[in-house]
């Protein structure tokens, strides 16, 4: 099967609609509906069901996307890496990062890196823990950063001296913004949100040294910003690392909780997959800027 068909398979999926496809892909409708008729008979299913103005994608469809995906990375990654063993040092490298002070690290390590190495290019995706060890498992990153402890044996991992602390982002209207630190009474007065990671809420709830139960956790969290809001309207206080709140506003305050001990990280990837030349060499920067950190 051509790649081809899989960039015309995606494109309609993203549109929705062959003939707007056909026009990102600056092909005819008519080649296109062809293209798409070709591909559905080789899978001997249906990808799409055509509706009045709109191409939804079945079942089947919707799992074929996430593989069409996975292909197409893997393909891009394969003829970079070609290229590297003729050429300067050239390629994407993809990295997955929490919401932490983490992002200070990444932006030196990639300063330090760029300067040496101009043509490299970087993919910066914002996620939570769980949604980073699922795409290096799928290929889709090459690198992730995830608070420690998380279950990672599957996967390499380095130890970053990289230091963050857990609080609670506040609206300015509560009469505790007044305070340095919140204790676990404090907590108690607040509806609040967690991350959804459940290693992470055992070691919170170790740091409280109560259930979380004992608390009002009235929903879960994977990206602090999204939880923002909430707390500017004194909906929801989302307990998260000061390094995930960029800083005080107008509106919101981060509290450390009394007595919060240091959050670390670590750097993993894959073990089921060898690591690039030029991943390796941004492996090296990052992990000696992170060493160098406390």
């Amino acid at each position: 099967m051509e790649t081809r068909l899989l960039n015309y398979f995606l494109e309609i999926a993203r549109t929705g609609n062959v003939s707007q496809a056909a026009r990102e892909l600056h092909v005819t409708q008519p080649t296109l509906s062809r293209q798409l008729r070709i591909l559905e008979d080789e899978l001997g299913t249906k990808l799409f069901e055509r509706e009045k103005h709109k191409m939804v994608l079945t079942k089947a469809g919707s799992h074929y996307q996430t593989y069409a995906r996975q292909i197409l990375t893997m393909v891009d990654r394969a003829e970079v890496e070609i290229n590297q063993l003729e050429n300067e040092m050239v390629g994407t490298i993809s990295i997955g990062c929490i919401e932490s002070n983490a992002a200070d690290l990444m932006a030196k390590a990639i300063k330090k890196f760029h300067q040496q190495y101009p043509a490299v290019k970087f993919e910066m995706y914002d996620l939570d823990g769980a949604d980073i060890q699922e795409r290096i498992d799928q290929g889709l990153l090459d690198l992730g950063i995830i608070l420690y402890p998380n279950e990672t044996t599957k996967y390499n991992s380095i130890a970053l001296k990289l230091r963050d602390y857990w609080g609670v982002v506040l609206s300015k209207k509560l009469p505790l913004t007044n305070k340095m630190n919140l204790n676990v009474d404090d907590l108690k007065q607040l509806p609040l949100l967690v991350t959804r990671n459940s290693i992470m809420q055992s070691e919170l709830s170790k740091l409280l040294g109560v259930s979380l139960s004992d608390l009002n956790i009235i929903g879960t969290q994977n990206l602090v910003t999204n939880s923002l809001r909430l707390a500017a309207n004194e909906v929801a206080y989302p307990i998260c690392a000061s390094g995930a709140f960029a800083g005080e506003t107008s509106e919101l305050k981060f509290l450390r909780i009394l007595g919060s001990r240091p959050i670390y990280h670590q750097l993993i990837f894959s073990k089921q997959r060898n690591t690039s030349e030029v991943v390796d060499k941004f492996i090296e920067v990052l992990s000696k800027i992170g060493a160098d950190i406390i």
